[in-house]
């Protein structure tokens, strides 16, 4: 077939395939061909685009959660922020809170403890706290929440903030309370048995040969005062006194051999395990009576040779008086704080101070005596048997006054030994 040609004599393919190149030319350069670099970055643009809404998503279902609270303090203790679960559980709206720091819902007494964690959490001191603590509701009620507390940085306001989570446990707690309250009660119903029995043998033991001596004399001063005294039977009756006043000395030995080592089982005893113990013994009266308890107990404190029920016994004696003794104080936190050192490579000691009304200077050096006691009812019983029984473990109970209130009780004990060894 002939190809046509034009008058300059290119043919008309020729032609058209110049005019093809020619456009090609004179395209731009994007036209032509994409920037690899480019597309990578549009790329990774859309990732950062794609996991930024997946965090916001998350995060709003964090915030819009109804289990738990979320709330967010500045530097100055004040809400910045707050979700609905929050403001549901204490009856304050997202504004209200704006204007008010968590202090303003507390109860006395717990102050000054969420001050020092806050502090400690803005200085670095701490990552974060968890407690269970009341808050008061809007309306006057009180609420139980577990609360846990982290330091968060923020770029805006340059420092940590305190991020919270709070968990509303009011129903919980006071199934708790209800029922540490029974067993407290039923705690307390047993030793009051226990010692009514332990007194009543006492009274029944002595009360025979003190029948006894009374009597004999009676007989004795009634021959004695005949014209003729009647030294014979004088001299068998007052026989008979020393023999009752004897027995009356090994009823007294017996009962002091109770605190004693022979027979008592002993080992070794963790007496922080042993104050936990105590305490949860007395949490149903502490929570009744609103007492802050502060515990500072030594770490890795070696253990003491004793019976643990008997000082177990010690221990709970001295909180129940420091409960009773905070009983009355309307005008000051009531506050129990128990205490364990190491004292030298020998000894351990373990304070138990209140700030409740206090020793008298009058009766400072009585109190460990038998049958003295402050308390309308009370027996004078309980601190004499206690510093027999620290003693029987060659240890000592002392008593001071506390500063600024209250009182300190002492107790010290010896290491890897006891009493009777």
């Amino acid at each position: 077939m002939r190809r046509r040609s034009r008058a300059d004599g290119q043919s008309v393919e020729t032609r058209r395939r110049k005019t093809v190149t020619l456009k090609r030319r004179n395209a731009p350069k994007a036209v032509r061909r994409r920037n690899p670099s480019a597309v990578s970055q549009e790329t990774e643009v859309a990732r950062l685009t794609r996991e930024l809404q997946t965090s916001e998503q998350r995060w709003r279902s964090l915030l819009e959660n109804r289990i738990f609270g979320v709330t967010f303090l500045d530097e100055h203790q004040r809400f910045i922020s707050t979700n609905q679960a929050f403001q549901t559980m204490t009856g304050y709206s997202g504004e209200e809170l704006r204007q008010m720091t968590p202090l303003d819902m507390n109860v006395p007494g717990e102050r000054e403890f969420n001050q020092t964690f806050f502090r400690e959490l803005q200085q670095g001191k701490r990552q974060h706290f968890e407690m269970i603590k009341q808050l008061r509701h809007k309306d006057g009620k009180l609420i139980w929440i577990h609360l846990y507390v982290f330091a968060i940085p923020d770029q805006k306001y340059r420092g940590l903030l305190a991020f919270g989570m709070a968990f509303d446990v009011t129903e919980q707690k006071q199934a708790q309370d209800a029922l540490q309250g029974t067993v407290s009660e039923l705690a307390r119903v047993a030793r009051m048995n226990q010692m009514a029995a332990v007194l009543g043998s006492i009274a029944h033991e002595i009360n025979q040969p003190l029948a006894a001596i009374a009597a004999n004399a009676g007989a004795g001063l009634r021959w004695l005062a005949r014209a003729t005294p009647d030294v014979g039977e004088t001299r068998t009756v007052l026989q008979w006194i020393v023999r009752d006043a004897n027995r009356a000395g090994e009823v007294i030995k017996g009962i002091r051999a109770m605190f004693k080592a022979e027979g008592q089982a002993r080992g070794l005893v963790d007496f922080n395990r042993l104050m936990r113990d105590a305490l949860a013994l007395a949490q149903g009266e502490l929570q009744k009576q609103r007492i802050v308890v502060q515990t500072e107990l030594a770490a890795k404190l070696p253990s003491v040779t004793g019976n643990e029920e008997q000082l177990q016994e010690v221990m709970f004696n001295l909180i129940t008086n420091a409960i009773d003794a905070m009983s009355s104080v309307t005008d000051r936190n009531r506050l129990l704080r128990i205490k364990t050192e190491f004292n030298g490579i020998e000894e351990m000691s373990v304070t138990v101070e209140d700030s409740g009304t206090g020793i008298a200077p009058v009766n400072i050096d009585h109190i460990f005596d038998t049958f003295f006691t402050t308390k309308l009812h009370g027996m004078g019983m309980g601190l004499a048997i206690c510093r027999s029984i620290v003693e029987s473990h060659s240890g000592t109970l002392s008593a001071s006054p506390g500063y600024p209130h209250g009182a300190v009780f002492r107790i010290v004990l010896p290491f890897g030994r006891s009493g009777g060894e």
